[in-house]
C-alpha cells in the first residue's frame, strides 16, 4: 500500500467515531409522517431540533415534546429553547413520566407559552450531559393540521424511534479489518 492509501485509512478511523448525529421520523396513524427530530452532537450536549412537515405545525401552548431517556433529567439540563428560530424567553414546565398516544415517555417539555403564537414550524433546545445514543429513543410530539402560527382544529400526536443502527466507531473498525483482509490476500495472490 501507498502511503496515501495509509493516510486515508487513518483519517477515515479518526473522523469515524465522531459523526454524531440522528434523525428521527414522526408519525401519526391518521396523517402518517408530520415531521422529524433531529438529534446533533455538540460540546456538553445534544442539540434537538423539531420541524414540522409541509401542511403540520408543531403546537407551543399546550402542546408537548415528550422523549424517553434512561438519563436523569431536569429542566436545568434544557436550555437555548428556539421556537421558529427565535430565542424563547418564557417559562416551560419540564418533568415526567407522561402517557400520550399509548406510549409512555420518560420527560415531557411543555407549556411553551408565546402571546398569539399556538404552533410552530420548528422547535429546538438544547439538553446538557447526554449524547445523541442516550436520547435515541422514543419520541413524540403534539402538532396540529396546518402550518402557520395558529394551531386549527384538528391536532394529534405524532411518536417515532430512533433506529438501531452500529454505532461509527464499530462501522470504521470493520471497514478497516476488511480493508486490512483485501491487502493480506491481494499479497498472497501476488507472491
Amino acid at each position: 500500500m501507498t502511503r496515501f492509501h495509509l493516510l486515508f485509512l487513518l483519517l477515515v478511523a479518526i473522523a469515524v467515531p465522531f459523526a454524531t448525529a440522528d434523525t428521527i421520523q414522526l408519525n401519526n396513524n391518521t396523517y402518517g409522517n408530520i415531521g422529524f427530530v433531529t438529534l446533533a452532537q455538540q460540546s456538553g450536549g445534544v442539540l434537538v431540533t423539531l420541524t414540522a412537515n409541509p401542511g403540520f405545525s408543531l403546537k407551543t401552548q399546550g402542546g408537548d415534546v415528550m422523549f424517553s431517556t434512561t438519563m436523569n433529567l431536569s429542566a436545568a439540563n434544557i436550555s437555548g429553547i428556539m421556537i421558529n428560530g427565535v430565542p424563547y424567553t418564557g417559562s416551560f414546565s419540564f418533568g415526567g413520566p407522561v402517557r400520550r398516544a399509548g406510549n409512555t415517555f420518560t420527560y415531557d417539555l411543555t407549556k411553551l407559552n408565546i402571546h398569539g403564537i399556538t404552533s410552530a414550524s420548528t422547535i429546538s433546545f438544547i439538553i446538557s450531559g447526554v449524547t445523541v445514543k442516550e436520547l435515541d429513543g422514543a419520541w413524540g410530539t403534539h402538532f396540529c393540521v396546518g402550518a402557520g402560527t395558529k394551531c386549527g382544529v384538528n391536532t394529534g400526536f405524532a411518536t417515532g424511534k430512533g433506529a438501531t443502527v452500529p454505532e461509527p466507531g464499530t462501522l470504521s473498525l470493520l471497514g478497516t479489518g476488511l480493508v486490512g483482509l483485501a491487502g493480506f490476500f491481494r499479497r498472497r495472490l501476488l507472491s
